[in-house]
C-alpha cells in the first residue's frame, strides 16, 4: 500500500464508530471526515467533489421546475468529463478520488435524466459521493442502492465481524501476496530472462503485473468492501473469481464488475441501441475502460487490443476449445486469458 491509500483506509477504520451515531445521520458524519481528509490531502479534490456534491442537487431541482434536464444533464456531464480529461493529462493536479467520483456523478445525471431517479437532496448526494471507504479504489456504487442501505442498515454483530474478517483478508491480499510473494517472482523472472529475448521478457513481466495487480487491487477493494460492512453497507462486489472465466468475455463481466457494468449500461448499450453494431458497443465500452485508466495513445490501441481478443474469444476459440477435453479447458482457458491480456503491452511496445 502506498503511503496515501494507507492514510485513507485508517480514516476510513476510524470512520467506522461514527457512522453508529444514527442512521443517516451517522453516514453523514462518514461524509463529513471524508471531505475533511480530502481537504487535508488534496484541496482541489475537496472543492471539486463537496462543490458538485452541493451544486448539482440544487440545480437538477431547479431544472425540474422549468423542464430543463436534458440541457442540464449535457452541460454538467461535459463539465465532469472535462475535469476528469484534465486531471488526467495534468501532471500537476494531484486528484484524489477523481476517478471513481466521475463514474458516480455520471450515473447520477444519466439516472436522473433518464427519469429513473428523482433529484437527490444535498445532504443524501453528499454522503453518497462522499463514502470514504469507497473513496480510493471504489467500487462504482449506485446511488439507489446505497440510498436504500442507509435507510435499512442495523447494528449486526455477525456482518460487522464479516467485514472485519474481509478488511484483514484484503489486507493479507494485498500487502503480502502481492507486494511480496508475487513482487518477489516478478523480480526473479526479470532477472532470469534478463538475457532472453526484449519481447519474451517485456511479456512474462507483463503476466506478472497482471496477477500482482489483482492481489493488490482486489485486496484493496476488499477493505474497503469490509470497512463498509462494518458501517452496515453492502457495496456492489468488484471481483468474482476472474481467473476462472471460460473466455475473455467472460473474464471481464468477473473483473473490476463495477466499472464494465458501468460500461455496460452507458456505454454499451446506448451505442448499441444507436448503431445497432454490438460491434460498436464493444469497441466503445472497451475505450471508455481504457481511457478511464489513462487517456493515452497506449490505451487507445490497449481497447482495441481487447476488443480483438473478445471478438477471437467469440468466433474462433469456441471451435478450437471444441477439440480439447473439458477438465483441460478448465485449465488451458486461464493461462490462455492472462496470455492475451499480457502480450498487449509488448505488442503496443512494437507498434510504439
Amino acid at each position: 500500500m502506498t503511503a496515501l491509500s494507507t492514510l485513507v483506509i485508517l480514516a476510513a477504520l476510524l470512520a467506522v464508530p461514527l457512522a453508529w451515531l444514527g442512521r443517516e445521520r451517522g453516514i453523514d458524519l462518514v461524509a463529513l471526515l471524508c471531505a475533511a481528509v480530502l481537504a487535508w490531502i488534496s484541496p482541489l479534490s475537496a472543492a471539486w467533489i463537496v462543490g458538485l456534491g452541493v451544486g448539482l442537487p440544487l440545480a437538477m431541482r431547479l431544472a425540474q421546475q422549468h423542464g430543463g434536464r436534458a440541457p442540464l444533464a449535457g452541460v454538467t456531464a461535459l463539465v465532469v468529463l472535462g475535469a476528469f480529461a484534465a486531471a488526467q493529462l495534468s501532471s500537476g493536479i494531484v486528484w484524489i478520488g477523481g476517478a471513481f467520483f466521475t463514474l458516480r456523478q455520471l450515473h447520477v445525471i444519466a439516472e436522473w435524466w433518464m427519469g429513473r431517479i428523482e433529484a437527490p437532496s444535498v445532504a443524501a448526494h453528499l454522503r453518497y459521493q462522499l463514502f470514504l471507504p469507497a473513496l480510493f479504489v471504489g467500487p462504482v456504487h449506485r446511488l439507489p442502492a446505497f440510498e436504500r442501505q442507509c435507510q435499512r442498515r442495523r447494528w449486526d454483530l455477525g456482518e460487522f465481524l464479516n467485514g472485519a474478517e474481509r478488511v484483514l483478508i484484503g489486507a493479507f491480499s494485498a500487502e503480502f501476496i502481492g507486494n511480496v510473494v508475487v513482487a518477489n517472482l516478478r523480480a526473479r523472472v526479470r532477472h532470469g530472462l534478463a538475457d532472453s529475448n526484449a519481447f519474451l521478457r517485456d511479456w512474462a513481466l507483463s503476466a506478472a503485473d497482471w496477477v500482482m495487480l489483482f492481489f493488490n487491487f482486489a485486496g484493496m477493494t476488499a477493505i474497503a468492501l469490509g470497512i463498509a460492512l462494518m458501517m452496515g453497507i453492502r457495496l456492489e462486489e468488484n471481483f468474482n473469481r476472474p481467473w476462472l472465466a471460460r473466455d475473455l468475455l467472460d473474464f471481464w463481466s468477473r473483473w473490476h464488475m463495477s466499472l464494465t457494468n458501468w460500461c455496460r449500461d452507458y456505454v454499451y448499450r446506448p451505442v448499441v441501441a444507436l448503431t445497432r453494431s454490438t460491434l460498436a458497443g464493444l469497441v466503445a465500452a472497451m475505450l471508455a475502460i481504457g481511457l478511464w485508466h489513462e487517456i493515452s495513445f497506449y490505451y487507445v490501441l490497449w481497447s482495441f487490443w481487447q476488443t480483438l481478443g473478445v471478438v477471437l474469444s467469440r468466433t474462433i476459440m469456441p471451435k478450437i476449445a471444441s477439440q480439447i477435453p473439458a477438465p483441460a479447458r478448465r485449465v488451458l482457458a486461464p493461462l490462455a486469458i492472462l496470455a492475451w491480456l499480457a502480450l498487449a503491452r509488448p505488442v503496443i511496445g512494437l507498434l510504439l
